[in-house]
């Protein structure tokens, strides 16, 4: 029985497959930043739906970087490789422009997220301590010490006071002792990075500061990306893509205006500003890129067998910010290669440094700022657990707890550990955290960010020797 020779595609098709080929893998690689802005956009009243994105993001990295997946890329030579750059610098072109501007024309953050940055560095420079005590108001108008801390003052004298909003009137933590909840919540390094640049000009400074983390950030993506899958073409163009999209996307032109009713509330949803994710730096003054950048600059000392340097970098990480540096010190202690010991050793000494100094005076407030807060704070709507009985509330504590041990412990149980797995697990880590948390912030996005590039960067795509087996080369020669 004879058969008929299989027809070869035409030069024309053959244009046609790959283009559909390159449409699929510039979705996927979209996927991942276009949930994370559902769920910025699912906020206050929305917290079920949030939490829902939330998990779909994490079923998506869970997929995308099993090893089941792997994708030869049309992106990696020729047209496709160009196609691909030209996304990723447009990208961050539009992202860099946006920022550019906001930091031209500055405005009053629209968040509380800066105030406490400007006036703990003020209350440092005048030898007071921001997590033990409020700065009481001048008998003169002129008597304080720079234009910087009569704006604190005018404000009230606390680092960051809590009182109204969701506090409400049953919030009575404001002292003394393990009471005092109106002190600085980050750490102390967190202040002093800002601090020159807050001190001439308050608010915006918190932008300035942010735009150098923010460009940092970029070559420190590229080769994390490279160091992690160095046999995937193409990892570094595909990070600073997936990195950059969530500011890039024009999410403010898709998504509508919705009003919901939920506990009771009325709320709007408002689609998200263009440029979301650079805003959260700059409008929002966020300060959670800070904390993620010495993580991650922590991991690539790691990758290159530098313990000592990673510990340093980790333990800066925890000067600035608790999180999520403490979610990754047991998984980057566990790296092959890396002494785990002296990298743990390196980053509680730094960490200590930092916090020695303020915590030995007052160290029952700077207990109840750092740590007791964050269990006596009140859950709201950005949360699913606003939502569930309050009978329920310990049960996804313990989801939370429970999950982050599992993925720290079947990292450091597994037969990889190289940087790829880290990514990997770093990027469950802070997604499963963040879904099951008490209030679930857009800052808190900016721990996922960098790391979900990195992973959809190379994890999904196949090796180099893979993707050159016959049939996947592009149909144009370049």
């Amino acid at each position: 029985m004879s058969t008929q020779p299989e027809m070869k595609r035409g030069p024309g098709r053959r244009a046609v497959h790959w283009l559909a080929r390159a449409c699929a893998e510039l979705l996927l690689l979209a996927a991942g930043p276009c949930l994370l802005l559902l769920a910025d956009y699912f906020t206050y009243g929305a917290g079920v739906v949030r939490f829902v994105v939330l998990a779909a993001l994490f079923g998506l990295v869970l997929f995308a970087s099993s090893g089941r997946v792997q994708l030869r890329s049309v992106l990696t030579q020729g047209p496709g490789r160009w196609l691909l750059i030209a996304c990723a610098l447009y990208a961050f072109w539009l992202a860099g422009t946006q920022f550019v501007r906001d930091l031209q024309h500055p405005k009053a953050c629209w968040t509380d997220m800066g105030r406490p940055s400007v006036c703990a560095g003020e209350m440092m420079l005048v030898g007071k301590n921001p997590w033990a005590m409020c700065m009481g108001r001048p008998k003169r108008s002129d008597a304080a010490p720079s234009e910087s801390m009569a704006w604190c003052l005018k404000l009230g004298g606390c680092a960051d006071y809590k009182g109204g909003g969701g506090y409400g009137k049953g919030w009575t933590h404001h002292g003394p002792g393990f009471s005092f909840m109106d002190g600085y919540k980050y750490g102390p390094l967190m202040a002093l990075l800002y601090l020159p640049a807050t001190h001439a000009q308050q608010e915006a400074g918190i932008a300035q500061v942010n735009f150098v983390f923010w460009l940092a950030l970029v070559p420190l993506a590229l080769l994390l990306a490279r160091g992690a899958y160095p046999r995937v073409a193409a990892s570094a163009e595909r990070a600073l893509l997936v990195l950059m999209l969530p500011a890039a996307l024009p999410a403010y032109r898709v998504l509508p205006h919705l009003k919901l009713n939920a506990l009771g509330h009325a709320y709007t949803l408002d689609p998200p500003v263009r440029g979301a994710f650079v805003r959260a730096l700059t409008l929002l003054c966020s300060n959670d890129l800070i904390p993620v950048f010495f993580a991650l600059l922590a991991g690539l000392f790691a990758l290159r067998g530098r313990s000592t340097l990673a510990g340093i970098q980790l333990g800066l990480s925890l000067a600035t910010k608790q999180l999520p540096g403490l979610l990754l010190l047991l998984p980057l202690s566990f790296v092959r290669g890396v002494d785990g010991k002296r990298l743990a050793f390196a980053a509680v000494v730094v960490g200590a440094l930092f916090y020695y100094p303020f915590f030995a005076g007052a160290p029952k407030e700077m207990i109840a700022n750092l740590i007791l807060f964050n269990l006596a704070r009140p859950t709201n709507s950005s949360s699913i657990r606003r939502f569930l009985p309050p009978a329920l509330e310990p049960l996804v504590s313990l989801l939370q707890l429970g999950l982050c041990a599992l993925l720290i412990a079947r990292f450091m149980r597994g037969e990889r550990r190289d940087l790829a797995a880290l990514l990997r697990t770093a990027t469950l880590l802070v997604i499963g955290f963040v879904a099951c948390n008490k209030v679930v912030h857009g800052n808190y996005f900016l721990w996922i960010q960098p790391l979900l590039a990195l992973v959809m960067a190379g994890a999904p795509f196949a090796t180099e020797a893979a993707a050159r087996e016959p049939g996947n080369d592009p149909p144009i020669a370049s």
